[in-house]
């Protein structure tokens, strides 16, 4: 192979040399460094405050550089992320102690298995909501004496109990209406001590529990008695507080 010319030489030289004075007079006015690969340079942004503490770790940087680069051809052979897990000193020094492909979730993850347990729950709603005890707005107003446009604003107070699912509209249990056309008492009490959610609340109240003798919450409440809201307001505390029944 011929060798290269003198001037030719020199010109490498005055090139090297002058890429890397601009490098250093870049990066120290946080602008960039400059990685050098014979005549090809590429620049990488850092901060002022970054560059000091990396100035003089050029050894360290060239090894983390390579095990990125390695990394990455790996992942762009194999088609599968790669994990490197570094260790780094107080001095400074950083050493790789681990390289290995990413973990794919498996199917039976916790992210798989609440991504079932959503899909399940939104099927569950939807037949609940099918049921002939929910109605519409405009068919439960009548039993309270009241509008959908009032039965609306009582369900934004949390007076009456609406619930939504996937589709369109909210559906009114009808068993919330007393033997005297009334709400279900109680219910905001209710709604402030589980969180202001809707299907907390029905949850709630169509679950029997230990503390109520093995009765619903809504049997209570309905019984008309003196102490009833009292008791199941008790029961919602120890609930919220994760005390369940």
């Amino acid at each position: 192979m011929a060798q290269p010319r003198e001037q030719d030489r020199q010109a490498t030289a005055k090139r090297s040399r002058s890429a890397k004075a601009g490098a250093a007079r870049s990066a120290s006015s946080g602008q960039f460094l400059r990685v050098h690969a014979d005549d090809d340079v590429t620049e990488i942004p850092v901060s002022k405050l970054r560059y000091g503490r990396i100035v003089n770790k050029s050894r360290v940087l060239g090894k983390v550089i390579a095990g990125y680069a390695d990394a990455a051809a790996k992942a762009k052979r194999t088609g599968k992320a790669y994990v490197i897990t570094y260790v780094v000193t107080p001095d400074g020094k950083a050493q790789a102690m681990a390289e290995a492909p990413a973990e794919t979730p498996a199917e039976d993850s916790l992210d798989a298995a609440v991504a079932r347990a959503k899909a399940r729950g939104a099927t569950k709603a939807a037949e609940i909501l099918k049921g002939p005890d929910m109605l519409t707005a405009r068919d439960f107003g009548p039993l309270i004496g009241a509008s959908h446009e009032t039965v609306n604003t009582k369900r934004k107070r949390h007076e009456v109990l609406g619930l939504e699912g996937a589709t369109r509209g909210v559906k009114y249990p009808r068993w919330q209406v007393t033997d005297a056309g009334l709400p279900l008492p109680g219910l905001p009490k209710l709604f402030e001590i589980l969180g202001e959610q809707p299907w907390t609340v029905f949850r709630f109240l169509k679950t029997p529990h230990a503390e109520l003798g093995g009765k619903t919450a809504l049997d209570v409440l309905r019984t008309g008695r003196v102490d009833a809201i009292d008791t199941v307001v008790g029961v919602a505390k120890n609930q919220a507080a994760g005390a369940f029944s």
